[in-house]
């Protein structure tokens, strides 16, 4: 009896010893970590950078949350509204003078040593992530836009080079639309908030641009824009384009490229990997985007950035300095088919080789950013849904670029006597 008494007292001891150590075990800190989806490879890359964060942190842990672009901004809405904002979120840059509006975002100037800022092309870091003269986010996913045309069709429609100028442009959509079979000459995205965007690249090349310079009044609706609009519009008209472009985001018009029935196409890097993988005996070139006055691209990046209400940034911080590491850079770039935000990776042989790396980082220097402004995705809505109503026959381009200027107008109107 007295044995069974003295082994229960050292058994309670150990019990007691162990829940005494795991009392005074410190917590884990937490880093709440939000990623816009890209593409099937984005959630396992993404746990595959924090496996090793951890491995090397373990006094940290990162929790991951992978969500659609379409449900993305709510998603964060309703964190903040709850109160818990997560640490880290990939953002569209367009968002940003909104969160900053209302006192959310932590500038990360303070955070970065010049060694850390001075890794990122100075284009990127020094205009793509400012706002009101601070830096609130690091560029996480960078593109440049470019013509994609279709060898075969070009050869089978007579064509022997791809379009520098608008009436080329519509030449080479003609010839290929004769072909028939359902193939189509050019492809025109009119669904969803890049509907803006495929008009600016014309818009910009037309010489024209959005805002004025001050970012005070509308530009869009000028003559550059309203000749870009029109063209657009008589391609439409004229069948020139897949039929009712209004019902097409980004990855139709992808999608019927890599089918052989679009003979060419505006689009990021990312569709050359897409190519390989599913079509990889279709011959296709790259090109400048058709201008009429001076060659100009999108430079477009989306932003990490750092939420002022969470908690545990210190810790959020040094995961960011982890996941920019060139070795993870690289592999993002490669697997995700974006352009790297990185000197250094920008001259890996694998980006600096490869044919299509190569031209699209060649365009990035001529590429122009979307304006910050704290209606910026308002503005693009408002834009996009006023030239999806041209482009369904519902008002001329005309009526509509001025109907979506006076809306903007009184945005722009209304926010400077908001903040």
């Amino acid at each position: 009896m007295l044995h069974r008494t003295g082994r229960f007292k050292t058994l309670l001891i150990v019990f007691l010893v162990v829940l005494l150590l795991a009392g005074c075990s410190p917590r884990r800190a937490q880093v709440d970590f939000v990623f816009m989806r890209t593409s099937d490879f984005t959630e396992p890359y993404w746990q595959g950078v924090i496996r090793d964060f951890e491995t090397q942190n373990p006094d940290i842990q990162v929790n991951l949350y992978v969500f659609t672009w379409d449900e993305g901004r709510q998603k964060i809405a309703d964190l903040v509204a709850q109160g818990k904002p997560p640490a880290l979120a990939r953002v569209a840059t367009r968002w940003i003078p909104e969160y900053v509006a209302a006192g959310l975002l932590e500038p990360v100037d303070e955070y970065m040593t010049p060694e850390f800022r001075s890794q990122f092309i100075p284009l990127l870091i020094n205009e793509g992530s400012q706002y009101e003269g601070r830096t609130f986010g690091l560029p996480i996913t960078v593109s440049s836009r470019a013509l994609y045309y279709n060898k075969a069709l070009f050869r089978q429609a007579g064509l022997s080079e791809p379009p520098l100028n608008w009436i080329q442009l519509k030449e080479a959509a003609k010839a290929i639309r004769a072909l028939g079979n359902d193939v189509y000459g050019f492809g025109v995205q009119g669904k969803e908030a890049e509907t803006s965007t495929y008009f600016y690249y014309f818009l910009w090349g037309n010489g024209g641009d959005i805002l004025t310079q001050d970012g005070t009044r509308p530009m869009f609706n000028a003559p550059a824009g309203q000749e870009a609009a029109q063209f657009l519009k008589q391609m439409i008209d004229e069948g020139l384009t897949q039929p009712h472009p209004e019902q097409s985001v980004r990855k139709d018009l992808e999608t019927a490229f890599v089918e052989g029935r679009l003979g060419m196409v505006i689009t990021g890097p990312w569709l050359a990997r897409r190519l390989a993988a599913e079509a990889p005996s279709l011959e296709y070139g790259l090109s400048t985007v058709p201008y009429q006055k001076t060659p100009v691209t999108l430079a477009a990046q989306d932003t990490l950035i750092l939420f002022k209400q969470a908690a545990n940034k210190e810790a959020a911080w040094k995961f960011v300095e982890f996941l920019y590491a060139d070795q993870y850079r690289l592999e993002y770039a490669v697997t995700e088919g974006v352009l790297p935000e990185k000197i250094s990776v920008a001259e890996n042989s694998r980006i600096a080789e490869d044919p299509v790396f190569h031209f699209f980082m060649e365009k990035l220097p001529t590429g122009k950013f979307e304006p910050l402004n704290v209606k910026s995705a308002d503005i693009s809505n408002v834009v996009a849904e006023s030239l999806q109503a041209a482009y369904r026959g519902e008002l001329s381009t005309e009526d509509a670029l001025n109907a979506a200027a006076a809306k903007v107008l009184q945005m722009l109107s209304y926010s400077a006597t908001s903040w």
